[in-house]
């Protein structure tokens, strides 16, 4: 059977980060600490490593290899103590040779899913009626981060927790009471840092106004890099301008600030573009810098019982097909081959997914609906993860190869728009504003006015955005990805990570 290594794969690429579910870790974690958390009999046939082969932070067992990934404080056990133990597959990984950036669970406090103190959000120990619920929050959060994580993001308080209804829980009434709040959040975590991991500043503002002015509060503070949020990581002109900004500033210096990373973001295009930004930033400013992203679309797609079956690379749209997984308890048993393709679907059959025989009960003593047990979930979740994972590396590679073969120059591109010609005619794999992308990078990093090139080509940019903006809300860690399905080519799908793992949970 085949063993995939994709750290090797992703060559310089900007770096897709899968954020991992806290369903899929505890399969690993606790087969890893019981060894009997999924009983023998479950485990399929052709499963040679066991469930272990499904941990891909462990390059010696895994089906499939890759070295990093994202893991939230917001589902997390905070007692490190437990979490060794609990969350081994992230706490116990080989650190030297993998990477965990770890996010401060803001999204989940902003939603309630984390009980924060908000009406006594800014007191301080010297204060007569101090109570210290806030506080002892912020330190569980970060003893956790510093526990866990290569890199953490700071906690964050984004815009969108002052809008209707969420304001009614945090009290928060505008952008600058979500400014100020970020800002004693920070302060809090740089006097009490412990020197374990390294932090990203978080941007916020839902649009560019706001975004200026959250960058120019938060940008002097001592972090070793940059978490983009809000209009940052949806507007891609917005994105070039602050990554000249930094430049201009100092603010990307090697071994400074060596990370940047673009929050909940599964787009294709968007991994395309991120790569060709990281590698001129590469070269004329900071060797060492990484640019990454994440999203949870594996994991929560599954949630809704969605497989990722195929993928669509051409000239006319980047995206992932989803649909429906085969769900039948008369293929229990079955020997029938998994019809997918991956590392995992490879070692399947459709008896290994379709667990439940009619009249078969569940762990409740019940006859649910469907044929797939919560190890079911498990094992589709780890396909897509590989897919997903192929699927950002694919379209890194056939775009280097269109670029490479294909001269565009940038005042065509109106011209090319309006009569709906193909670039080179032999291109048939990536959307022509990808490679026209890629020729304006070129210009911005080489021109002594990038603004100007930025705004000249703003026509581009806004092409270049407007999926983004419109799959995606100002949530910070919004899984939104562009996904097709057989009867709704052009959806985009939209999924709340505890709203979906409650689906799951009822299912299962």
């Amino acid at each position: 059977m085949t063993q995939v290594n994709l750290t090797e794969r992703n060559k310089d690429y900007a770096v897709f980060l899968p954020s991992i579910s806290g369903f899929y870790q505890t399969h690993i974690s606790k087969q890893q600490q019981t060894g009997d958390f999924v009983p023998q009999d479950r485990i399929p046939a052709q499963f040679e490593r066991g469930i272990e082969g499904c941990n891909f932070l462990n390059p010696e067992q895994a089906y499939f290899s890759y070295k990093w990934g994202l893991y939230s404080a917001g589902h997390a056990q905070l007692d490190t103590a437990k979490s060794d133990v609990e969350e081994s597959m992230v706490q116990q990984r080989d650190r030297p040779n993998s990477f965990i950036l770890g996010d401060s669970g803001g999204f989940q406090i902003a939603k309630g899913v984390i009980q924060m103190d908000w009406q006594n959000f800014f007191e301080t120990p010297n204060q007569p009626s101090y109570k210290g619920e806030a506080d002892r929050l912020r330190q569980r959060i970060q003893n956790w981060l510093e526990h866990t994580a290569d890199y953490s993001m700071i906690l964050d308080v984004p815009s969108w927790a002052a809008r209707p209804p969420l304001n009614k829980r945090t009290g928060l009434n505008n952008i600058k009471e979500c400014l100020d709040a970020t800002l004693f959040n920070n302060d809090w975590f740089i006097r009490n840092r412990q020197g374990n991991t390294k932090y990203l500043n978080v941007l916020q503002g839902s649009d560019d106004l706001e975004a200026d002015v959250w960058y120019d509060a938060v940008k002097h503070l001592p972090f070793e890099g940059w978490a983009m949020g809000g209009n940052n990581m949806q507007d891609m002109k917005l994105f070039l301008r602050r990554m000249i900004n930094l430049r201009d500033e100092k603010l990307l210096e090697k071994g400074e600030r060596d990370l940047i990373h673009v929050l909940g973001t599964g787009l294709l295009e968007w991994s395309v573009m991120l790569t060709a930004v990281k590698r001129k930033l590469r070269e004329t400013v900071n060797s060492d810098l990484e640019i990454c992203f994440d999203c949870a679309s594996p994991f929560l797609a599954t949630a809704y019982g969605q497989i990722y079956t195929q993928h669509v690379h051409t000239n006319d749209r980047f995206s992932y097909i989803m649909d429906k997984a085969l769900d039948d308890k008369r293929l229990a048993g079955s020997d029938i081959p998994l019809p997918w393709s991956s590392p995992i679907a490879e070692r399947l059959n459709m008896g290994d997914v379709c667990w439940y025989k009619p009249g078969m009960l569940n762990k409740l003593g019940k006859e649910g609906r469907t044929s797939w047990d919560s190890f079911s979930y498990f094992l589709m979740m780890a396909h897509n993860i590989y897919q997903h994972i192929e699927s950002v590396q694919r379209a890194n590679a056939l775009t280097d190869a269109v670029v490479a073969s294909t001269d565009v120059a940038l005042s065509d591109w109106q011209k090319k728009l309006k009569s709906k010609s193909k670039i080179g005619e032999v291109n048939k794999w990536v959307p022509r504003n990808l490679v026209y992308f890629n020729e304006l990078v070129e210009q911005v990093f080489s021109s002594e006015r990038p603004m100007d090139v930025i705004n000249d080509n703003s026509a581009l940019l806004e092409e270049l955005s407007k999926n983004k903006r419109h799959t995606s809300t100002n949530t910070m860690h919004g899984a939104f990805f562009e996904t097709e399905a057989v009867d709704n080519a052009d959806s985009a799908m939209e999924f709340d990570e505890e709203e979906a793992l409650e689906k799951l949970q009822e299912v299962v």
